[in-house]
């Protein structure tokens, strides 16, 4: 499925509930006024609060703060608690989770954030990885693609028209980023050897995994565009899931 053929309503409230095959995809702006922040900041753990009080400009605590805030709204509207009630523990590359049996339902989640935009995920079906990326040059480009990108992936790159390549090279960069975070591994976990497609007018694929294309037919991709000049991609280890985009008002 292509991301040009979502659309990104603004989203309801309440958020009426996450079907069976469906991933609630929400795009919003981390560039908050001052009382969603205060509201956000008020949800926070005291683990948080003390993560949010190290980042070193005022910029990076308001952006951690309303994205940690923004995730516990949004959860707790979907489990029916409030936000300062939710627990969340941590797997081993760092992904959060919820924790302390306020999750019966089975609940999982993703937060990425690229500048001022970030992509929540949320789901019933399977652990969900999400990333979104501003579009900007890369000064390494190549570097990167060589390490992290398979053959067939770096040579379909090389081959675009060089107003492409930046797009291009971002398709194939958060496509491989939301399977990594879906699966929980680490960026070392053979990322050359997760190949997806590229095309840039065409619907994102899995194309191979480990060489085997049977076990990427297992999974969703689906390439997003949550805003202009940003691009970013959705995975999950389930077929056919079907994604519902909203952008929070003010994006």
């Amino acid at each position: 499925m292509s991301g040009h053929s979502i659309r990104w309503p603004d989203a309801p409230r309440p958020f009426g509930g996450v079907g069976d095959r469906e991933v609630l995809v929400l795009a919003f702006s981390l560039d908050q006024d001052a009382p969603v922040q205060a509201a956000c900041a008020g949800t926070l753990s005291a683990e948080e609060r003390a993560r949010a009080e190290s980042f070193h400009f005022p910029a990076g605590r308001a952006h951690y703060t309303i994205g940690r805030g923004v995730t516990r709204f949004v959860l707790a509207d979907l489990l029916g608690v409030l936000p300062g009630e939710l627990r969340f523990a941590y797997g081993p590359q760092g992904k959060p989770e919820l924790a302390g049996g306020a999750d019966p339902a089975g609940w999982h989640f993703n937060l990425s954030h690229s500048a001022h935009l970030a992509l929540l995920a949320v789901t019933r079906l399977a652990p969900v990885g999400v990333d979104v990326e501003q579009l900007r040059p890369v000064s390494d480009q190549g570097a990167i693609a060589r390490r992290f990108f398979s053959p067939a992936e770096h040579a379909a790159l090389r081959a675009l028209p060089p107003a492409d390549q930046t797009a291009g090279f971002f398709n194939l960069w958060t496509r491989k980023e939301a399977w990594l975070k879906a699966t929980g591994v680490g960026i070392t976990g053979g990322l050359d050897q997760v190949e997806v497609s590229l095309a840039l007018a065409e619907p994102a694929r899995l194309l191979r995994l480990f060489g085997d294309v049977a076990a990427a037919q297992t999974w969703t991709l689906t390439a997003l565009d949550p805003a202009p000049g940003f691009t970013g991609a959705l995975a999950l280890p389930v077929p056919h899931a079907t994604p519902r985009c909203h952008r929070w008002p003010g994006l």
